[in-house]
């Protein structure tokens, strides 16, 4: 039998281990480490006590170059897989701005949103609204701190929507706040501490609980 054809299984056997491991280990599910780790330690001894005695035979590859064979496909999956994966990774960058830290009672706050896709690639996620982003703005009080009352949210519609961003492009969305409750709208707001909250929830997620991207700043409203 040829050498070749057991060179190019060899190699494919060893290449498609180690990238199939790593493929599991960045998706980051525990049962699936468990049940990869149990294959391979049947699946590296298997194909090796299969072609090492294919290759190794009288006038064939040595041992040394059947490892270094072995050591150099290895290491092209492991950076392959590397290089494929961190290509084909979301990576965004979500913000939430004023346009100004600090506020007299009264004034509207501009608020703005932004969703920047920092990958080498399209990328595309699904809100459990239609916007798709909730803005909440939350009362502080300085006699409890770390209780937070909700005075203000953006208007919503519940609807799945897809959206799709190329790379290194971003979408915005502006939010004004003049400072009303939306639960008392009879009763001024109190001059204090305030937070702005920026969400765009998931498909399965109640509003405000697993949301696929969140973030927040604080501002000032004092007194005119």
């Amino acid at each position: 039998m040829s050498l070749r054809l057991p060179i190019v299984l060899f190699c494919l056997a060893i290449f498609i281990l180690p990238a199939v491991g790593l493929v599991v280990l960045f998706m980051g599910k525990p049962v699936l480490v468990f049940w990869l780790l149990f294959v391979y330690l049947m699946a590296y001894p298997l194909v090796y006590a299969f072609f090492v005695p294919l290759l190794t035979g009288v006038g064939k590859l040595s041992h040394k170059k059947v490892f270094v064979l072995s050591l150099g496909v290895t290491m092209t999956a492991i950076v392959v897989t590397n290089a494929f994966w961190t290509i084909i990774t979301p990576k965004w960058s979500f913000s939430v701005v004023t346009d100004k830290t600090t506020y007299v009672l009264g004034e509207s706050v501009k608020i703005t949103v932004t969703l920047k896709n920092l990958g080498f690639i399209a990328h595309s996620f699904k809100s459990g609204v239609s916007d798709p982003v909730i803005v909440s703005v939350e009362y502080q009080p300085t006699e409890n701190p770390t209780i937070l009352s909700q005075v203000w949210y953006s208007p919503f519609h519940k609807d799945i929507t897809e959206f799709r961003i190329a790379p290194n492009q971003s979408f915005e969305r502006n939010f004004i706040w003049n400072q009303t409750n939306v639960y008392f709208p009879e009763k001024e707001i109190k001059p204090g501490r305030y937070h702005m909250k920026a969400l765009i929830p998931s498909v399965d997620s109640t509003i405000g609980y697993d949301n696929l991207f969140a973030a927040w700043l604080s501002i000032n409203i004092l007194l005119a």
